[in-house]
């Protein structure tokens, strides 16, 4: 068995970009935030799964919240199975943005396994230590995946 190939590449997925669709958040700054997010969640294809969201609070010199909704959808382009992606919360700007976090190929995993190895490497590539204690909206998260 061969093991998974995991790729951080920029990436965008097509439902955001095809300019046939009129559900676009691009260039629509006057809408409210629940307004924002209510329209990009629109544009996620069915076929897409919504894993659950993490809310944490980062302490530094400053505070700010985080609150990052994770989906998983297969992807059919050839090249990669699995695509991980967020809708993000930016606490400083106070709008919603797209995150597209990694893509996997390995077709032998559900949408469970395939979450669980991409959320894994992304957090480590992050630096993030899920099992450090403020952290653990991260480990609850991805037992719960």
């Amino acid at each position: 068995m061969q093991s998974p190939v995991l790729n951080f590449d920029n990436f965008e997925l097509p439902f955001i970009v095809d300019p046939s669709n009129d559900r676009s958040v691009d260039n629509e700054e006057e809408l409210e935030a629940d307004e924002a997010k209510e329209k990009m969640e629109s544009l996620i294809p069915d076929s897409a799964n919504c894993l659950g969201v993490v809310e944490a609070e980062i302490d530094n010199w400053t505070s700010w919240s985080l609150k990052d909704e994770y989906y998983i959808c297969p992807l059919n382009d050839g090249e990669f199975d699995w695509a991980l992606f967020r809708i993000s919360w930016d606490d400083n700007w106070g709008r919603w943005d797209w995150s597209f976090d990694c893509r996997l190929k390995d077709g032998s995993v559900n949408y469970r396994e395939a979450a669980r190895i991409m959320l894994s490497a992304l957090w480590e590539k992050w630096g993030l230590d899920i099992y450090d204690a403020e952290n653990e909206a991260y480990s609850e998260f991805l037992d719960g995946v």
